[in-house]
């Protein structure tokens, strides 16, 4: 019976981070159920031909009236969002990264039509993996991150959709902007009205080393190197992998992490269409090899339409803070087509302080579950999920008081 409409709005999205949009409504109701709006889908058109983007309420809020309008706010996310909400200890065993990650997402009602894993690469199971002490959107971003997959989203009227890839190809490709200077001129179609390049230094080589006890004499070693100077190296001990080739693939993945924003272009535009994990074409600019195709890794939004207002409700009802009284604007951020995107390490591995007690474990009935190395499994006490069995951990190696060259003394301790 009552619409909301749309007085204005900011949003940010970016490759591999949840959207938010904040968006000021005006509505001839004088009271919506707050509660019942929170966590409902929604839609906010951005442009004419009805594309935009859709998530669900994050927050809602009620504001000013007036006499016939009264204001509201809300906040647009995607349902990925919710996981910043939900924090957990608990350990996935013999699982692959995009396994554990559709777990996760599933565990939040995120079902298999919201998701979808478009990769290059086959990712290797993982025996032994920890979730502590992080929410669900920490703990899914840090394996992304250290594996090299992002994502983006796909939006309709009626959903959205998270798009995992590890290349370019993923990334769908918009229609050609043309190139027109802000020079006070008024385009017949929307246009990008700047478009800057920097270049930066980065690292230029990557290095990554391992140790595997049961082939002490194997160097476990993977590099990757460019053109680039000077040299600049990034060593990492450990490098978390059991064969050499795992090693070259990961140092490959940091380095192209390192170099995916050597250069960054920064641009405006009145183009609504342009989200974030989607080609650019650009056109007309006077420099011709910036004619090309690069990649929107950050979009900020910004629109305003005063003319739904058909009273002052307040009397700064847009908060202008420039000259920008009316219409559509965005900054974004973009990379050459051709270098691959990696996520940046904005989502380290939380580090347990100190040594931790755990209580030995082994199938029924035995009293000593040992390999053929001493190693042993265990329960630790903030697991809740394990059942206390020969399946609880992965095998730990036992630390001795006394060990040497073909001397020492071993213990193991019993179930």
């Amino acid at each position: 019976k009552y619409e909301l409409k749309v007085l204005s709005l900011t949003g940010r999205e970016a490759i591999s981070q949840p959207f938010a949009f904040d968006i000021e409504l005006v509505s001839e109701h004088p009271s919506f159920d707050l509660e019942a709006l929170l966590h409902k889908p929604a839609f906010l058109q951005l442009a004419p031909d009805g594309r935009g983007v859709h998530g669900q309420l994050h927050r809602v809020a009620q504001g000013d009236a007036g006499k016939r309008l009264s204001r509201y706010s809300v906040t647009l996310r995607p349902q990925l969002a919710y996981l910043a909400h939900r924090f957990n200890q608990r350990i996935f065993q013999n699982l692959n990264v995009p396994s554990i990650i559709a777990q996760v997402l599933e565990e939040h009602g995120i079902q298999s039509t919201a998701y979808t894993f478009h990769l290059g690469t086959t990712y290797p199971t993982r025996d032994y993996c920890v979730q502590y002490d992080e929410s669900d959107l920490h703990f899914i971003q840090r394996l992304c991150e250290e594996e090299g997959i992002h994502y983006h989203f796909q939006h309709s009227a009626t959903a959205h959709t998270v798009v995992f890839g590890d290349d370019q190809t993923v990334f769908p490709r918009l229609a050609p902007v043309a190139y027109q200077q802000d020079a006070g001129l008024v385009a017949s179609e929307p246009v990008v009205k700047r478009f800057d390049l920097r270049l930066e230094t980065r690292t230029s080589r990557t290095t990554r080393r391992d140790y595997n006890f049961e082939i002490p004499r194997v160097t476990l070693e993977g590099d990757e190197r460019s053109d680039a100077l000077p040299d600049l190296e990034d060593y990492d001990y450990p490098g978390r992998f059991h064969d050499s080739q795992r090693g070259r693939h990961l140092a490959k993945r940091a380095l192209e992490r390192h170099r995916s924003d050597y250069q960054l272009a920064e641009g405006k535009s009145d183009q609504p269409l342009l989200l974030s994990g989607h080609f650019l074409p650009l056109t007309h600019h006077p420099k011709a090899r910036w004619n090309d195709l690069w990649l929107l890794t950050e979009v900020l939004h910004e629109g305003k339409q005063p003319q739904v207002l058909e009273e002052s409700i307040t009397s700064d009802t847009t908060d202008n803070k420039d000259d920008f009284h009316q219409g559509y604007r965005n900054r974004f951020l973009a990379t050459p087509w051709d270098v691959f995107y990696r996520p940046p390490l904005n989502h380290p591995k939380p580090r347990i302080l100190g040594s931790q007690s755990a209580v030995v474990t082994g199938p029924e009935g035995e009293e000593i579950h040992c390999d053929e190395h001493g190693r042993v499994k265990v329960q630790f006490h903030w697991d809740r999920e394990g059942r206390g069995d020969d399946k609880s951990s992965c095998w730990l190696r036992v630390s001795s008081s006394w060990a040497g060259a073909r001397y020492g003394g071993i213990a193991i301790p019993r179930v």
